[in-house]
């Protein structure tokens, strides 16, 4: 376990600079070749998984030199491929060699220059975290993709990236200033923008570096080379020849700003920043037809705006699913089949009226509408980055086959004056293949994205991914534009001669010579070395996913389908301590620890099982991912906030099970299974008196277990009972292990609020939920559990009565892992907040008052799976007289008896540091979870309330 991988703290501040401490993640052993890891770094965002041998977590640029000179004297030297945030849809950071993770601890921001607006950075800083300290000063890096906030500033700089705002602020190469690099010998090279007569002066050094500045005089360039390389504002070379020399001036960057690694490995940058605009306007427009929308942003370009971004009919469909997808108002409607989101920002307000005028005008726009607060214009935004994330879901395609869209052909770019016709020949195209597709994208810059629908299990659609490549390329050359607009090459290379002359091929060649003659780092990418014989990769010739899929049969594959879901978007990688995805990610920044690391150890799980060759070291595998699961929360952060729902907890759930059943279990899982009886029970059993104390605990493998409590409120609120008590009743609170016996006092004060609005309430029998059981792999008793809950359930509605929970790790618990096991587990189970939130104005105080502030604190698996309540309570306090925050927080690292366990200990308290301690200590707050209350008394000495406590009786 490690501590979190946040970037530093302050050390020194002047006029001139911030500088920052790095405060960095350690790990004692530079490089790792386990199972576990290896099979966590095959994949990215896209279709392949290409197995490393071994993978670096560096903590220095001396460790990179270290790793590269140590390779370079090995008889047999190995690729190398540095890594960031993985977030690459083309398989750049994928090798069967060595794999450096520059992400794990190189993510300091070394110094903050606001005066002269640059900042110098190590390369595995994720960008907006970067950003966010940036803002602080009001000033940011402009490159900015819908990836932001897990893909690093390195992983940026190796593509070239750019995204929305680039028809203003062009690609990355524009904001890098500085990069000092580590070469093929260990040695180091800074290359930066300098007149001729100081490259000169470099070369003179008996160095590798000498050797560089040489060889880069010598090229056969100037400032009026040739290169023939299309005139677009999308366009992807790799090495930017045509800006190596400008009047006297020479500038390698333009060579490393887009070489995916190919020629060595960053371990810092410097970057020019730009001022925040001052004022932003954001115009949602609907359209009938994905034409209409293009047609409309070539003629929108001369409103001058910052983006223009377009979504189709089928990315459309798929952001109904974000979260925040209200966000874009009532503008879309039933006749709406595609969108237009258009910015405008800088220092002073567009007349967002002449906008309107120009879109009737056109007369292609249905409806049109202004976003007008930031908190709106950030949620759109996130529904468009969401769209991409979403589209990951399985469809059935034309020909009856399941597919998910799929990233290949993802970032094709024309002029935009090509831009309708292009796309029309595209969709034609698609439509003759007989898949389904999305498209989405830049319209502003004729950049657009592409998926396909395909199964890469299925040899017939692997086969469609060359041909419908080849047609494409086709396309694209009919309309003088590129393969590659925006999300580089990495397996794509091999296209490069349809769109390069020889001569600028041969100089790109000569460019990876000069920098990697040996051809060592991320090779059959990009470029070959001059002398090389061998040709780039071909992009249906390195492993996918699917080919290792295909080993499983088709019933487990559809039995563990959430495994094979993720396609590897990284959304679990936030840096952010505010998202609630992924806790255990968070706490230690290891990649095997989030929902996608899991996912790939899943799927290699059940392709070693599907293998005849099954044995020892099948089952030493087996071990590592059960040692891996068990710094899982099983908190469904995942369930609810993953583009396509891959359920970690469900997936562990059912690892687990077949897991134990080669193997024996731990005697504690016997009596923690029992741990909500006994807990029900334990103040009236003297036999299990000593359940909770300290030493029993232990050998538990516990600490900190809260006592069972008795009721300090006096009620005479009846108890339901399926045949002595049937009410009549309205409602009847669901007794669980927290409200029961742990704080049996909330469920007393929700009966006592509920009678006081005149409702007939009665208290249920205890029945456990079977929780531990599920969380650990006791399948058959969750499912007893389960029956035992639908019986209850139905006992008490089959009165009229509606059954209302509370506690909320309980009480969603039969929205989803219930109805897991039982499709037709009854759905009338209500939350308590829904029928306050129905009567918050019987609730509100006859008599106004100065509103108290407070801080509402969502239980995780709340904010992740059902977070209306969140704002249905923070409406219910405000109605009765308070002022409601509800912070972004995380998980508070409680999470039932995992924050319990021993082995946990440091875990959970990271956590909770990352957030949850700061509010408590500085705010008065309430908190909707057992666990977090309990969690906040554990580290703060004070149990939040609940938020029924605060509402008043006797209005």
């Amino acid at each position: 376990m490690r501590p979190t991988h946040r970037c530093g703290k302050l050390l020194l501040v002047d006029h001139h600079s911030l500088e920052l401490s790095p405060t960095h993640s350690r790990d004692g052993t530079l490089q790792h070749s386990d199972e576990v890891t290896r099979v966590v770094y095959s994949t990215d965002n896209s279709i392949y998984q290409v197995v490393p041998s071994s993978v670096a977590f560096p903590r220095s640029a001396s460790d990179i030199s270290e790793l590269i000179r140590e390779n370079a004297l090995r008889d047999e030297p190995r690729s190398i491929v540095a890594r960031g945030g993985g977030t690459g849809t083309n398989g750049q950071s994928l090798t069967t060699g060595l794999v450096v993770d520059v992400k794990r601890n190189l993510n300091a921001i070394l110094r903050i220059d606001p005066e002269g607006r640059r900042a110098v950075v190590e390369p595995g800083i994720v960008t907006a975290e970067l950003n966010a300290a940036l803002a602080e000063h009001g000033l940011v890096w402009a490159p900015h993709t819908s990836t932001l906030n897990r893909a690093t500033v390195g992983g940026m700089i190796a593509t070239d990236a750019a995204g929305k705002g680039s028809l203003v602020h062009g690609r990355t190469h524009r904001h890098v200033e500085q990069i000092t690099m580590c070469l093929d010998d260990g040695s180091f090279f800074v290359a930066e923008p300098v007149s001729i007569d100081e490259a000169e002066l470099r070369a003179t050094a008996d160095d590798r570096s000498g050797d560089i500045w040489r060889s880069l005089l010598d090229l056969p360039i100037d400032h009026d080379s040739e290169f023939d390389l299309p005139e677009l504002a999308r366009g992807f070379s790799g090495y930017g020849l045509d800006r190596l020399r400008s009047g006297d001036t020479i500038d390698p960057l333009a060579l490393l700003v887009g070489a995916e690694g190919t020629l060595g490995i960053a371990t810092s940058a410097t970057l020019t920043l730009s001022r925040l605009p001052t004022h932003t306007t954001l115009i949602v427009a609907a359209y009938p037809t994905f034409a209409s929308a293009l047609e409309d942003s070539v003629d929108l370009r001369s409103t001058l705006p910052t983006a223009i971004e377009t979504f189709d009919e089928a990315t459309l469909d798929a952001a109904r699913s974000s979260s925040v997808w209200a966000a874009l108002g009532d503008v879309i409607d039933e006749r709406t089949t595609a969108v237009l989101l258009l910015e405008y920002s800088g220092d002073h307000p567009v007349d967002d009226g002449q906008v309107h005028d120009t879109l009737r005008r056109n007369g292609r726009c249905l409806s049109a509408e202004t976003v007008h607060s930031a908190e709106d214009r950030a949620a759109v935004w996130t529904v468009r980055a969401d769209a991409a994330g979403l589209l990951a879901a399985a469809v059935d395609t034309r020909n009856g086959r399941t597919a998910r869209p799929t990233a290949m052909i993802e970032d094709c770019a024309v002029p935009v004056s090509e831009m309708v016709d292009f796309i029309a020949a595209f969709r034609a195209a698609l439509d003759g293949f007989g898949v389904r597709y999305a498209m989405f994208g830049h319209a502003d810059v004729g950049c657009v994205h592409v998926r396909p629908a395909l199964d890469t299990t299925d040899p017939e659609h692997v086969a469609l991914i060359r041909s419908i490549t080849n047609e494409v390329t086709a396309i694209v050359k009919q309309h003088h534009g590129i393969l590659w607009g925006e999300h580089g090459r990495g397996f794509r290379g091999e296209a490069a001669s349809d769109f390069l002359t020889e001569e600028t091929l041969a100089l790109m060649r000569q460019v990876k010579s000069i920098f990697d003659p040996g051809d060592l780092f991320n090779p059959g990418k990009l470029y070959r070395p001059i002398d090389s014989p061998l040709e780039l990769t071909r992009l249906d010739a390195a492993p996918l996913r699917g080919d290792n899929d295909r080993s499983v049969p088709v019933e487990i594959r559809r039995d563990y389908s959430d495994a094979f879901a993720c396609n590897g978007n990284g959304l679990c990688h936030s840096y952010s301590s505010a998202d609630i995805m992924c806790p255990s990610f968070k706490a230690t920044g290891n990649p095997a620890l989030s929902p996608k690391g899991r996912a790939d150890l899943f799927r290699s799980v059940l392709a070693r099982r599907a293998a005849p060759s099954y044995g020892a070291e099948d089952l030493a595998f087996e071990d590592a991912v059960a040692a891996n699961l068990s710094e899982c929360l099983s908190c469904s952060a995942c369930t609810g906030t993953c583009p396509v729902e891959v359920d970690i907890p469900e997936l562990k759930s059912r690892f687990l099970e077949s897991y134990y059943t080669t193997r024996q279990r731990p005697r504690s899982h016997a009596l923690l299974s029992r741990f909500e009886a006994f807990a029900a029970i334990g103040g009236r059993a003297a036999s299990l008196a000593s359940y909770n104390s300290k030493q029993a605990a232990k050998a538990l493998g516990l600490v900190d277990l809260p006592a069972p409590a008795s009721a300090t409120r006096r009620h005479d609120h009846s108890t339901f009972h399926a045949r002595k008590n049937r009410g009549p009743f309205d409602f009847v609170l669901l007794r669980d292990v927290f409200t029961d016996r742990l704080d049996p006092d909330t469920i007393v004060a929700a009966a006592d609020v509920l009678s006081d609005l005149e409702f007939r309430v009665a208290l249920s029998p205890f029945v456990a939920s079977g929780k531990f059981d599920h969380v650990q792999g006791k399948r058959a008793a969750f499912r007893k559990a389960a029956r035992a809950q639908r019986q209850l359930i139905e006992s008490i509605t089959e009165t009229g009565a509606a059954p209302l929970a509370i506690e909320p790790a309980t009480a969603l618990m039969h929205q989803h892992e219930y109805r897991t096991f039982d499709e037709a587990y009854p759905t009338s189970v209500r939350h308590l907040v829904d029928v306050l939130y129905d009567n918050r104005g019987a609730l509100a105080r006859r008599t106004p008052s100065p509103p108290q502030p407070i801080s509402l604190l969502g239980h995780c698996t709340e904010r992740a799976t059902r977070p209306e309540n969140l704002s249905r309570w923070a409406a219910v306090l405000d109605a009765v007289g308070f002022e409601t925050a509800v912070p972004d927080l995380g998980c508070c690292g409680m999470a039932g008896l995992f924050g319990h366990e021993i082995a946990n200990q440091q875990m959970s308290h990271a956590l909770w540091k990352m957030g949850w301690d700061d509010v408590v200590r500085r705010s008065d707050v309430t908190a909707t979870g057992y666990s977090c209350r309990s969690q906040a008394k554990r580290f703060s000495g004070h149990a939040p309330p609940h938020p029924i406590h605060l509402l008043p009786l006797g209005v």
